[in-house]
């Protein structure tokens, strides 16, 4: 169970405006599954969130850090400090009823307080987006933020009364630049001996290191909490159920039932998509997901069962809810999804249905792909946007792009791969990225395939950067970046123009094993399982290939009969590697995402990395990285062989 005292934290708080019932499953780690600890960790070093925070006390040098985790010990070293008449506190710990926080810095000046709450989110001065353009009302996207703010204002003002306080959002300015190099890699993440493992970030410049112009923007959100306190940031005819209430009775009401443990019954919505208390297989915790919709509908309710939420870009959901349909199975004959997308929708609700497992396939498929020129490239990058750049001269939330695989299939079925990444400490990649990619794809006028919109975003956002510099040597590739890309969508678009892999599946390709999902995660499971030419290739160690070479694709998962997900089996990026002390990936080190694949390129920019543990990285990310175009590559000759054994010549 829980352990005292029983606190409305800041985040309990945030967890209770997402759902109040979530309130009775919080902190029972023992008995209910929990994803979002892990995934908010990984989140925010994915994005620089540890590293923001630590470089915003920078910025009001000469603090106080309340570093025990304790309640007690920070509450009373928070008060030892408030004495002062003038202090900035790091983790100012409040308290009062029964409500906690810990405040990222409260700048004290006699009454005159500065309550700061740090994040990791780029902001534009010319356009703070706040509100609505023709609104007062504030946007979904902040409304987190602000909300936090304000429990946070209205805590300390509570147990200060005497005091002025301003409360502001401390962000990422996204129109500064960087005036020194290696800023970023000043902070580092360490996990912290001690039961919990906890990570915390570490600046490990000097007092007097110099950390260039500011990056970080300090904005004063002060009528945004006051808008928030009077009820007024969401339309009324918007607010339902806890929302009608008085911020400080909601508040109180959430602190009551979190101390009682008592579940708040919130009534089954939209909200519960992406509900974090949900069990994976073989767990034995508990699910509140499931318990939530087995006390609201039923106990026959399966979550096994192909649900509602399942089907792919579902703008029907709140409709289907409130008819009280629930599962896949139960939605009548004779529904259809309106729309471009309702078609392939359609078919989804029906192959579940049916418990059709035959692939779909739409003949018009096989005549985009006799448009293909040979050879046939097949493209994945891996990129990094990080709150505090890496080089001087760059913004927050720059695009870098550090690495790049390439299969190239040719009429004859044999297959080619190409890499470049960059793996030096200190290397801007951008430019010489571009350079590599150009000479791989420039040897003929063969299609080029991407899978999604990423790669034709990133290669436009460093077009747009060699544009900025100003260097006529980068013309021939500002030049040649439109060959490949989309520059205007109202424009036509140029003849080599990237095939976009997803958008094939999603018009084309279906089978029920992908659920709702069409990302290649998704999809080459798929095709695995149902391709006997797959199969039968990938059964034996591959013969093309990099890092790949030899290893065997297609192997058997011996407890179900099916494929492993080839993903599975790419071992740790940290195998055998001591990173208990210093890392910026999660403990198991492993590499099956472009998150942690740009926590890896972080962890590659310390210049004093040891050599043999760098190049085990950089083996990692290349192995990964040729898996994802190996993938599109498979892809493709199940739809070649599905195409020659439909329409042989």
């Amino acid at each position: 169970m829980r352990k005292l005292p029983f606190y409305l934290t800041k985040s309990r708080f945030k967890t209770a405006l997402e759902c109040p019932t979530k309130l009775f499953y919080t902190d029972k780690e023992n008995i209910y599954a929990n994803k979002k600890s892990e995934d908010e960790f990984l989140m925010a070093l994915a994005e620089g969130g540890f590293q923001v925070g630590e470089l915003a006390k920078l910025y009001f040098p000469d603090g106080y850090d309340v570093k025990p985790l304790a309640y007690d010990e920070s509450l009373a070293e928070t008060a030892q400090q408030l004495k002062n008449h003038k202090i900035a506190i790091y983790e100012a710990a409040i308290q009062f009823d029964q409500f906690f926080i810990r405040v990222d810095v409260l700048n004290k000046n006699g009454s005159d307080v500065e309550l700061v709450e740090v994040k990791a989110k780029s902001f534009d001065p010319a356009d703070p987006d706040f509100t609505y353009k023709r609104s007062s009302f504030i946007r979904p996207g902040w409304r987190p933020y602000l909300f936090d703010v304000a429990f946070q204002t209205w805590v300390t003002q509570q147990a200060f009364p005497e005091w002025n306080i301003t409360p502001y959002l401390m962000m990422a300015d996204k129109t500064k630049v960087a005036s020194v190099d290696g800023l970023n890699q000043l902070f580092r993440i360490r996990v912290v001996e001690s039961d919990s493992g906890r990570k915390e970030c570490e600046y490990i410049g000097t007092k007097d290191q110099e950390l260039g112009d500011e990056i970080l923007t300090k904005v004063d959100v002060t009528e945004y909490v006051e808008q928030i306190w009077d009820g007024k940031s969401v339309p009324d005819d918007k607010r339902l159920g806890d929302e009608l209430l008085p911020f400080a009775d909601r508040a109180r009401k959430y602190a009551k039932y979190y101390k009682e443990d008592i579940k708040l019954g919130t009534p089954i919505g939209t909200h519960c998509k992406d509900c974090e208390f949900r069990t994976e297989a073989g767990s034995a915790l508990q699910s509140g997901y499931e318990e939530c919709w087995k006390e609201q509908v039923g106990s026959h309710f399966s979550v096994d069962e192909p649900h509602i939420f399942d089907i792919w870009d579902n703008r029907d959901k709140e409709t289907l809810l409130h008819n009280k349909i629930y599962l896949i199975r139960d939605m009548k004959d004779g529904y259809s999804f309106s729309g471009k997308r309702g078609p392939r929708k359609d078919l989804q609700v029906l192959k579940v249905q049916n418990n059709d497992e035959s692939e779909f396939i739409d003949p018009d498929l096989f005549l985009e792909m006799d448009r293909w020129t040979f050879p046939l490239h097949f493209i994945d990058f891996e990129t990094s946007m990080v709150a505090i750049p890496f080089y001087a001269g760059k913004r927050p939330y720059e695009q870098l792009a550090f690495q790049f695989s390439c299969h190239t299939y040719y009429d004859t079925g044999s297959v080619t791969h190409s890499e470049w990444i960059s793996a030096e400490a200190g290397e801007f990649p951008n430019y010489d990225f571009v350079k590599a990619l150009k000479t791989v794809l420039d040897q003929d006028e063969g299609t080029v395939f991407r899978y999604a919109a990423h790669e034709n975003t990133v290669l436009n956002q460093i077009r747009k950067q060699m544009i900025d510099e100003g260097n006529s040597e980068l013309d021939e590739l500002i030049d040649w970046i439109p060959t490949i890309t989309i520059i205007d969508k109202d424009e036509p678009p140029p003849e080599r123009a990237m095939v976009d892999m997803l958008q094939l599946v999603q018009n084309y390709y279906y089978q029920k094993d992908m659920g709702g999902s069409n990302s290649l995660k998704s999809v080459l499971p798929t095709i695995m399982n149902h391709s006997a030419f797959i199969k039968n290739k990938y059964a034996q160690p591959m013969g093309y290939g990099t890092h790949l070479r030899g290893e065997i694709v297609w192997q058997n998962n011996n407890n179900n009969g099916k494929a492993v997900d080839p993903y599975k089996l790419l071992p740790p990026l940290f195998e055998g590697i001591d990173i208990s002390s210093d890392t910026y990936l999660d403990g198991k080190g492993l590499i099956r995402d472009g998150g942690a694949a740009m926590m890896a390129y972080m962890l590659l920019q310390f210049s004093d990395l040891d050599s043999d543990i760098r190049k085990r990285i950089v083996k990692g990310l290349l192995k990964y990285c040729e898996l994802d175009t190996l993938a599109m590559v498979l892809l493709y000759e199940h739809w070649k062989s599905l195409s020659e054994s439909k329409y042989p010549c």
